[in-house]
Parts: structure tokens; C-alpha cells; sequence
């Protein structure tokens, strides 16, 4: 079985995804294809940054419906669910906050407009071909929106011919699945499209013997490329997300989930059209690349039958890339020059008494540079990047790395540093419910600075992979809620957030039919020398995939959160949340080709066990699926 570390199939995909004339550096086959680390393909060995990569065997391994659930296995990133599916449901990588992590989806910015955070409560995909994760300062790259790391979903593309998926599950608390997919790949491009529909009974959430809080998911996605002529390539993807939720929230803060009549509708939409031109000028490969990106989002709340809120928000963005590869003697060099602009637009009405039908809006253009060079054993990034915002200071992010490698150990060290940025969203710059909460017009950019130190290691003549990386960053003029006035309102931090930690991975083929996967964080998260809200001091996970012949597959998951601080809004005083560990398996039947069989289930051992305090989450849950593949 191929190595869940390495992904052959990643190489496909991202080689599709971006421009293709980094195929100009040579790479082993098997090798790991990053996209985050330099907005463009780059070799594992080539990447100084700490970014680990899910393929789709690992996807399949953990069996999960919920992209939250899947991100679990890697290091770094901590899971905040707010009870049942549906529910908010935040990542935090390192000790950051949600919206200091970067969400692509088939390379388009999927955070909220109006909050500018993704919310993974309603990522319930099932045609991802990878998920990628850079963790630490990648504003250099990326933008205000990375500085703690980046999160890029990839969906599946036919390879070769035509191809075809069912699936169709049923479960627990009222549980049903269905998804669907069809794609054709041509001699000269691909048409792929995909339907998701996911509907449960859910659980009472607030533990008081009240309602239960269901959840529906419904979802659309298209991708299409074409070759236009030689090295000239278009490409869109397109993908649409419905929910109705009714999860009880506390949005009173006094402590109580009683408000068993509230419900949430939503609708996102995420577009992009890419050109892309390879060609070489003499010696000198060059990649260039034209992009414009949509995403509308919209939430209306409702208390009953009457509608409480509505929040619209919109991000229109666009860049051009160019990207060039040449060789000087035995040095290789990668220069990628970027101009980027986006425009952020919401308007809300947040019921009567509120500050109705608003309208805001926040710009901004960057242009950035990316330099890689290889030497050997020797390899050397370097980023920078420049943004202008008409309402803050212009802001200069950088990163920095570079690794060693040692061939007779199977080696190599990674030392790597940056800054980052954040500028403040529309809802913490202006607010919309002052019954609740109130923006604050004053609010300064975030600054994080932070640095890593980390060792790669091959064992087991190339069948197992192992890392270590401790890591340090420093975050100022935070922007937190101040409930110590009424209504309550966004500040900028006047101390220090500190952030340190390890974190281990590990991936083994043990045997041809045996495969593992484990991670571990060590997190320490503090500002003034108090501990941080929801950031677990330690984090493990474990996936194993068995495959002892043709018809029959298993796999197993465990999950460890360890203790971490939450908030009691009903006090407002700290609390302490206890450990959990959640484990999960599936068994997969092929009763003949193209027609399987399996039986899945989540927290097996029946944990009782909160992500956030006073959000009650389901118990154990058996599921009973039939997936019909064909191409």
C-alpha cells in the first residue's frame, strides 16, 4: 500500500493546481509535493517551514466527516467544537487564535467576510485528493490573515478516462449521508463535479433535557482545466456550502444554553478562474499566473419563525504570479515576484434595537517575493511582503529559513524565522450588536514574531519518516473581548502573548499491508503568565491502516486532548476542562470491485468530554456505509 507520508497522487494534483514549470526541478518520484510553501510546487526536501500533508490515504484512514476531525492527526492544531455537528467549531494552530490561520479551499480564502474566521462546523467534504498545513508565521506568503499558519484543502481530479463515486451511510442519532461524484479527464484538461448531503437528529447540547439540535449540510463543487495551447492553461473551481443548525448558543452570555427556539441558515460560495502560462526564455523557466477570487457568505439567524439577524459579506480578490527557475552551475535558483489585491464588503442587520442595515467595507493591496536556492545539501528561503491598508499603517512581514541535509544519518535540520500580521476584522473594528457588543474603530494590527527549530529523519530504508520541531513566537497588541464593560467590546492587549512548544511526527510503513501514523504537541500558551483559554497543553494522535489482503481493511484512530482553560460566561471566571481521548475505526468490506461495504464508528470508549465549557458533544455513534466506485 502506498506510504500514508508520501503521496504520489499530491504530486499530481498540486502539479495541476499551480504552475506547472516547476516540473523545470527535479524531484524523486515519490517524493512530497508542498504548495504552501512558496505559492508554488516545491520538493519536501526543498521546504524550510514545518508543514505536514494528508493524502487521501491518510483521509480514508480516519474515517471522519468532518474536516476538524481529520486535521486531529496533525501536530500543532487543536479542535474547539461548540457540542454536536453543526456547532462552531474553531482550529487553532500553536497557540493562535482561529482567525490567525489562513483556510484555502482549492486555493480560495473560505473565512468569513464578516468575521474573518472559518468555520469548520460545516467542511463535511468527501472529495478531498489533500490537506495541507504550514503552521507558524507565513504572512510573508500568504497574508494578514496567516500569521499563525495556513490550511489549504485540495479537491480531487480525474487522472485518466472517466470516473465515478456513490456513497450512502446511515447511523446514529438520526444520522444520514449521501454524496456523489463524476469526472472525465481529457487529452487536454479535466471536468469533475460532486454533491454532498448530510442531515442528523444531533443531541441535546445543553445536557438539560430539552431538544435535540439537528443539523443539515448540503454541498455542490465543479473544477475544470484546460490546455488552451502549448503551456497556456485556464482552470475554476467552484464550490457551494448550505446548513441549516439549530445548536443552542449562549449569545446572552449568562450562562445558559436555553435557547432551544434559535436556528442558523447559511450559504457559502467560493469561485475562482486562474490563466496560467509556462514557457522558457533561453535557460530561464518562467510560470506565470492570472487568478480572480469570490467568496459570499451569508448567515441569518432566526428565533422561531421570525429572523433575529442577517449578515452578508463578500471578498473579491485577484493577483498575478510569476515565477522563474534557473540553474547557475550546481545552484539552483527560484525567484517568485507577487501583486495581490482584495476588497472585504459585509452588511448586517441584527434585529430591532440594533444598529440595522450597516455597510462596511476594508481594502488592501500587497506585492511580495519568494527566493529559494539549492545547493547540495543546502537549501535557503527567503520572503517578504508589503501590504497597504487605507485604514492601518502600511505593514512589512518576513520569513526566512534554511536546512541542511545529512545523507549518511538520512537527515536534516530546519531553522527558520518570520513575522506576521493580522489586521483587524469589520465585526471586532465595528461591532453590530449593542445590546451584546460593540466594535472598536481603534483597534491596531496584531504582530506576531516567531522562530523554529526542527530535525527530519529517514528510517527503515525510506519506509519511515520522522520529525521534531520546537518552536517559539511572541504576539502583541492581541485583540481580545473586554466583558468587563457593557456591552462589551475589542481591545488591543496591552502585554505580551507567549507561545512555545514541541511537536513530533512520525509515519511508518511498517509492512506492504500495515501502515502508522502518530503525532504529539507539547503547547505553552501564556499571556501576563496566565494560561491561555482553549489551548491544550498537550495534544496526541494515532492512526493506524491495515490492508491484509485484497477484500478486507481496518483502521483505527486515537485522539488525546489533554486539560486546557475555557470560560464560564455565566461567571465569566476560569474553568478547567478535562482531558479526553477519542477513538475511532473502520472496517471495509470489498465485495467485489467497485463496491464496498464498512462499518465506522466514532468515540468508541463513549467519553464524556467538552471542547467548550457548557457544550455538551455526542457519545458513542455507529455507522453503516455502501460506496460504489467505478474508474
Amino acid at each position: 500500500m502506498p506510504a500514508i507520508f508520501h503521496s504520489r497522487l499530491l504530486c499530481a494534483t498540486a502539479l495541476l493546481a499551480v504552475p506547472a514549470a516547476a516540473m523545470a526541478q527535479e524531484t524523486r518520484a515519490e517524493e512530497t509535493i508542498y504548495v504552501t510553501a512558496a505559492r508554488t510546487p516545491l520538493a519536501s526536501d526543498d521546504a524550510t517551514a514545518s508543514i505536514s500533508v494528508l493524502d487521501t490515504t491518510m483521509i480514508e484512514a480516519r474515517s471522519g466527516v468532518f474536516i476538524a476531525d481529520i486535521l486531529r492527526a496533525i501536530p500543532g492544531l487543536a479542535v474547539s467544537r461548540s457540542g454536536t455537528a453543526g456547532a462552531l467549531t474553531q482550529i487553532r494552530a500553536r497557540g493562535s487564535e482561529a482567525n490567525h490561520v489562513l483556510v484555502l479551499i482549492d486555493g480560495i480564502e473560505a473565512a468569513s467576510p464578516f468575521t474573518g474566521e472559518a468555520d469548520f462546523a460545516h467542511y463535511a467534504f468527501d472529495d478531498l485528493a489533500s490537506i495541507e498545513v504550514a503552521r507558524g508565521e507565513q504572512s510573508a506568503l500568504w497574508g494578514a490573515d496567516a500569521i499563525g499558519g495556513v490550511i489549504s484543502l485540495r479537491s480531487a481530479r480525474p487522472e485518466q478516462g472517466r470516473a465515478a463515486s456513490l456513497r450512502m451511510e446511515a447511523g446514529s442519532f438520526g444520522t444520514t449521508r449521501l454524496s456523489g461524484r463524476l469526472g472525465k479527464a481529457f487529452a487536454r484538461g479535466y471536468l469533475a463535479a460532486g454533491i454532498g448531503v448530510f442531515e442528523t437528529d444531533g443531541i441535546d447540547v445543553s445536557g438539560l433535557g430539552g431538544e435535540r439540535d439537528g443539523y443539515s449540510n448540503r454541498s455542490a463543487n465543479l473544477q475544470a482545466g484546460h490546455e488552451l495551447g502549448d503551456g497556456l492553461r485556464i482552470e475554476t473551481a467552484l464550490r457551494w456550502v448550505g446548513y441549516d443548525t439549530a445548536s443552542d448558543a449562549d449569545t446572552d452570555y449568562d450562562g445558559r444554553l436555553d435557547n432551544t427556539g434559535d436556528t442558523r441558515r447559511g450559504d457559502q460560495l467560493l469561485a475562482r478562474a486562474a490563466l496560467s502560462l509556462d514557457h522558457e526564455v533561453g535557460a530561464l523557466a518562467l510560470a506565470h499566473e492570472f487568478a480572480v477570487q469570490f467568496t459570499d457568505d451569508v448567515s441569518r439567524s432566526f428565533d422561531g419563525a421570525s429572523r433575529t439577524a442577517l449578515s452578508q459579506g463578500q471578498r473579491s480578490q485577484a493577483h498575478y504570479q510569476l515565477t522563474g527557475f534557473w540553474s547557475a552551475g550546481e545552484i539552483e535558483h527560484r525567484l517568485t515576484g507577487l501583486v495581490e489585491y482584495e476588497q472585504d464588503e459585509t452588511s448586517n442587520d441584527a434585529g430591532p434595537g440594533s444598529l440595522a442595515n450597516q455597510r462596511q467595507d476594508l481594502s488592501s493591496s500587497a506585492f511580495a517575493f519568494d527566493y529559494g536556492l539549492g545547493r547540495g545539501s543546502l537549501d535557503l528561503t527567503a520572503s517578504a511582503r508589503h501590504e497597504s491598508n487605507r485604514r492601518f499603517e502600511d505593514a512589512l512581514t518576513w520569513r526566512a529559513g534554511l536546512a541542511w541535509s545529512f545523507d549518511r544519518l538520512g537527515g536534516r535540520l530546519r531553522v527558520s524565522g518570520g513575522e506576521g500580521v493580522k489586521n483587524p476584522g469589520i465585526f471586532e473594528l465595528f461591532g453590530y450588536f449593542p445590546a451584546y457588543f460593540i466594535g472598536n474603530p481603534d483597534l491596531k494590527p496584531e504582530r506576531s514574531r516567531g522562530w523554529e527549530l526542527g530535525w527530519e529523519q529517514v528510517f527503515a530504508r525510506g519506509r519511515g519518516h520522522a520529525s521534531a520541531v520546537w518552536f517559539e513566537s511572541e504576539l502583541t497588541d492581541e485583540i481580545y473581548t473586554d466583558f468587563g464593560v457593557f456591552p462589551a467590546t475589542a481591545r488591543n492587549a496591552t502585554s505580551r502573548s507567549d507561545r512555545s512548544g514541541l511537536e513530533l511526527e512520525a509515519g511508518w510503513d511498517v509492512t506492504d499491508t500495515f501502515a502508522l501514523f502518530g503525532s504529539a504537541t507539547l503547547l505553552d500558551s501564556e499571556q501576563d503568565g496566565a494560561a491561555e483559554i482553549r489551548r491544550p497543553e498537550r495534544l496526541a494522535s494515532l492512526t493506524l491502516d491495515w490492508h491484509p489482503d485484497a477484500s478486507w481493511s481496518a483502521s483505527m484512530t486515537l485522539d488525546h486532548t489533554g486539560e486546557q482553560l475555557d470560560t464560564d460566561f455565566g461567571t465569566f471566571q476560569d474553568v478547567t476542562l478535562d482531558a479526553y481521548t477519542l477513538v475511532g475505526g473502520q472496517l471495509r468490506w470489498q465485495a467485489r470491485q467497485g463496491v464496498e461495504l464498512y462499518l465506522r464508528g466514532e468515540n468508541l470508549l463513549d467519553e464524556d468530554y467538552q471542547d467548550v465549557f457548557g457544550y455538551h458533544t455526542p457519545g458513542r455513534g455507529l455507522y453503516l456505509g455502501l460506496r460504489l466506485r467505478h474508474g
